[in-house]
């Protein structure tokens, strides 16, 4: 029999001889006489109160226990039937099992989205549908076609690059073209400059009464003189044009070609431009010839210089090649 001189808990009975006993070993229980039958109780042996033992749940003539020392019994709960399962329009009831765990059990698997059209199912930002790249142009990082490093034209099959400056070299056509534009400039001012020294001329001639026939000689200096006074303000224009920050001529600008130092691809200034024209002042003076092959030169030569252009170290580049 348990018996304990302190409360071990709940479910123990305090007796009269100060010490607690379970409720099975209390004196009330263990001495106390058997009541006799009670006539109008049932007989079928189960309670009459719900399935609820007499005092709270302790046995039968064990009398009320201590206060506080036992929990009274309550009945049972009734069983409620499960609250239905709700499941809204098109989605199964029992729910989705998550995408981590798609086999759960009693889920249905995890709705599968069909990709928008035209749309990737990768991170990152689609072409929109019918877009591509623009037309012409290469993937980033590339220049578009048509040009190159430094402002100029990328280079094609016919376009030489300068072994010094890496610059497209001006094609001789281009030239000559330029040539042909600031000769026709200058000859219509030097057309009008000649007509009044003619007027002026003939005015003198006129008032003279001796005519002599001109001489081989006096037409030598005749000629010399007129070149002379041509080429000064030639030169003059050439000298400020091809010399100047942009190093273009009125043709060169037509034609889109410049002047460059030949080592540092920058201006040659007025005097270098002054003394690249003076040279071709010099082959014209010498009967044409060499003027000639001067004006040829760039058709052989590896860098397209003519020999005004390898006296005064200079090129012509094209910026529109």
């Amino acid at each position: 029999m348990g018996v304990s001189d302190t409360s071990p808990g709940e479910g123990w009975w305090l007796a009269s001889d100060g010490k607690w006993y379970p409720p099975h070993d209390h004196p009330s229980v263990t001495q106390a006489p058997t009541p006799p039958p009670d006539p109008t109780a049932p007989q079928s042996g189960a309670p009459s109160n719900g399935g609820i033992a007499p005092n709270g749940g302790y046995p039968p003539g064990a009398g009320s226990p201590p206060a506080g020392s036992y929990p009274p019994a309550y009945p049972t709960a009734p069983a409620y039937p499960a609250a239905p399962a709700y499941a809204a329009p098109g989605y199964p009831a029992q729910g989705y099992a998550a995408p981590s765990n798609p086999a759960a059990p009693g889920y249905a698997p995890w709705p599968a989205y069909p990709a928008a059209a035209g749309y990737g199912t990768t991170p990152g930002y689609p072409s929109a549908p019918g877009y591509g790249p623009p037309v012409g142009y290469g993937p980033p990082g590339y220049p578009p076609p048509g040009y190159g490093p430094g402002g100029y034209g990328q280079p094609g099959s016919n376009v030489r690059l300068d072994p010094v400056l890496h610059l497209p070299l001006a094609p001789w056509w281009k030239r000559l073209i330029a040539i042909i534009i600031d000769s026709l400039i200058l000859g219509l001012a030097f057309f009008v400059v000649a007509l009044v020294i003619a007027a002026a001329l003939h005015n003198n001639t006129s008032n003279t009464t001796t005519t002599q026939p001109a001489t081989g000689r006096s037409l030598l200096g005749a000629y010399l003189a007129l070149s002379l006074i041509v080429s000064i303000p030639s030169a003059i224009y050439y000298a400020i044009m091809n010399g100047s920050r942009r190093g273009q001529t009125v043709g060169k600008m037509a034609l889109g070609i410049a002047v460059r130092d030949a080592k540092t691809g920058q201006p040659i200034g007025f005097w270098r431009g002054l003394g690249r024209n003076l040279i071709t002042v010099v082959f014209h003076a010498l009967l044409y010839i060499p003027y000639i092959i001067d004006s040829l030169a760039p058709l052989w030569d590896g860098r397209r210089q003519a020999w005004h252009d390898k006296v005064a170290h200079s090129v012509v580049v094209d910026l529109k090649p």
